[in-house]
C-alpha cells in the first residue's frame, strides 16, 4: 500500500461536540477506508485544532508520499476558494516531494442531491 493520506478539513466550531462529531466521522470514514489510505485525519480551519497545516504537516512527518485534502464545506465560499488552496500552496511549495490532492468540496457532489432528497422524504426524527 502507497504511504498516503486523507485529510477532512472543515470549518471549526467553538461549540467542542460540533467539532467532535467532524472528528468522528472521520473515525467513521478511516475505517471504512483503511485499505486505501495509510492516514485518515480531521483539520479545521478556525476555533479547533489541529488546523490544515498540522495535520498536513503530520502526515509528511509519518512518511506520507502524497495526502488528499476533502473539504467537508457544503458550498464554495472563501474557505474552500482561497483559504484551503493557500494553505496547500505554501505546504506544497516547502515540501515538494509530497503530492498533495485537493478534491472537491462536499456540496459539490452529486451525491448530495440525492441525499437531500432522501432525507426529505425519510420520517421525521423526534427532538
Amino acid at each position: 500500500m502507497q504511504n498516503n493520506a486523507l485529510i477532512i478539513v472543515a470549518h471549526g466550531s467553538r461549540k467542542t461536540s460540533s467539532n467532535e462529531e467532524v472528528m468522528g466521522l472521520g473515525e467513521k470514514v478511516k475505517s471504512l477506508l483503511d485499505e486505501d489510505y495509510t492516514f485518515v485525519m480531521t483539520a479545521f480551519l478556525e476555533f479547533a485544532t489541529p488546523s490544515l497545516e498540522e495535520s498536513v504537516l503530520s502526515c509528511i512527518d509519518r512518511g506520507a508520499s502524497e495526502i488528499v485534502i476533502l473539504p467537508y464545506f457544503l458550498a464554495s465560499g472563501n474557505h474552500v476558494t482561497r483559504d484551503i488552496p493557500e494553505v496547500i500552496q505554501k505546504t506544497q511549495s516547502s515540501h515538494p516531494q509530497v503530492k498533495i490532492i485537493l478534491k472537491e468540496h462536499l456540496g459539490s457532489s452529486s451525491d448530495m442531491v440525492r441525499l437531500l432528497s432522501s432525507m426529505a422524504v425519510s420520517p421525521n426524527k423526534k427532538l
